[in-house]
């Protein structure tokens, strides 16, 4: 029993999914569920706030052939996280109620469709989306892309629940 314990203290707490039937939005924080959802399902979570990260290596050991995060940062104030997919790959439609969250593109080419208005960006490239602004980001090309995603760990991805 103690030991079961131990092991709940030790897991991230799961934050809800929220659900409003007045304007059918669906809110979730939960960033593994959110990444699987995604397609994403190879996601280190838990090896952050290493003095040095070599980029290069983590990406040289997830490889190329398949989708993969990795997060690098994770503190009170921020979260980094290198999502990498392949062509064709990406997110959900959604915004973000209390929070601005940036990329930094690290290699590949990606379409962002902000409020219904697509931007194509490339490697070295850094995109910012204000609060509250709908967007959907998708890997585009002939490669895998891979972007440096910076927010916090616990935001709310806010989906229309025909986007869920």
């Amino acid at each position: 029993m103690a030991e079961a314990v131990v092991l709940a203290l030790k897991s991230e707490t799961k934050r809800p999914q929220y659900y409003s039937k007045d304007n059918e939005m669906i809110a979730d924080s939960d960033r593994e569920r959110i990444l699987n959802d995604d397609g994403v399902r190879f996601n280190t979570l838990h090896e952050f706030n290493k003095e040095v990260a070599h980029v290069n290596e983590i990406i040289n050991k997830n490889g190329r052939q398949s989708s993969w995060s990795h997060t690098l940062v994770n503190s009170e104030s921020t979260c980094s996280t290198l999502i990498a997919q392949m062509p064709g790959e990406g997110n959900r439609m959604h915004h973000h109620p209390d929070w601005d969250e940036w990329w930094y593109i690290v290699e590949g080419e990606w379409e962002w469709t902000i409020e219904d208005k697509p931007k194509k960006v490339v490697k070295g490239d850094v995109v910012f989306i204000n609060r509250n602004r709908k967007h959907k980001i998708t890997a585009v090309g002939e490669k895998m892309a891979i972007r440096l995603a910076v927010s916090r760990a616990d935001v709310d991805h806010v989906y229309d629940s025909d986007n869920y």
